[in-house]
């Protein structure tokens, strides 16, 4: 891809962002048409995303968002999610129905905290399939980033049912979740169940001593779980 052909495609990233956000909102807009058959006019031209080499755009895409979580110069990290965006961009609208690179725009827009883009594309990529676990996974990730527990956790539970189930990554964070919200058992379920999967662990053993020096099985939570327990038998 030419300089001249990227610019001419992150101007048209942004014009369809822009469009999408509305469209998860119940508006419509007069340049859906266009972006509804892979066609975005700029200046009377038209790029045809059919004719891509997707095989090596998703390439550049997945080289560039790589690096720039590897990056810890703000400004050089900013350039790589800017290209992989691009890049990203471009096969959503190759193939419309692929939910890699939607999930992946919602990510890019998540590292550089532009919430309704992230949002918007992370709502697109539940539409395509509401039950995939990784869609689920990093939309309960950026929940979990901004602090918003109660929906990072529903996300992190959607996950799970569909696959994530022994992700230890996501049985740390719902840990931490329940901790946050006052429910130490199912806290200590979680941290227990993170720790048997990587024993190598070193942080989550004090995480579960600490809990249980709490003396959680006289909190009410406990009581709670103790009750709907015995109404089961």
């Amino acid at each position: 891809m030419t300089l001249t052909q990227l610019r001419h495609t992150l101007i048209c990233k942004k014009i369809l962002l822009a469009i999408s956000a509305f469209i998860i909102c119940g508006s419509t807009f007069g340049l859906v048409y266009s972006a509804e058959y892979g066609e975005i006019q700029y200046n009377d031209k038209f790029i045809d995303y059919s004719k891509i080499n997707k095989t090596a755009t998703l390439k550049a895409a997945d080289f560039y968002f790589n690096k720039a979580l590897e990056e810890q110069d703000f400004d050089i990290k900013k350039g790589y999610l800017q290209k992989a965006g691009g890049e990203y961009f471009i096969l959503t609208q190759a193939d419309k129905n692929n939910l890699y690179p939607v999930v992946q725009l919602a990510r890019v827009y998540d590292l550089e905290e532009e919430n309704n883009y992230s949002k918007a594309y992370f709502h697109q990529a539940l539409k395509i399939d509401k039950n995939n676990p990784t869609t689920n996974f990093y939309f309960g990730e950026y929940y979990y980033k901004r602090k918003d527990y109660p929906r990072a956790l529903y996300f992190y539970k959607q996950a799970a049912q569909n696959g994530y189930k022994e992700n230890t990554d996501l049985q740390l964070k719902m840990g931490v979740i329940y901790e946050k919200l006052g429910d130490l058992l199912r806290a200590n379920q979680y941290y227990k169940k993170a720790f048997l999967a990587n024993p190598n662990d070193t942080e989550t053993p004090d995480k579960i001593r600490d809990i249980e020096s709490v003396q959680y099985k006289n909190t009410g939570y406990y009581n709670k779980y103790l009750e709907k327990q015995k109404n089961k038998k």
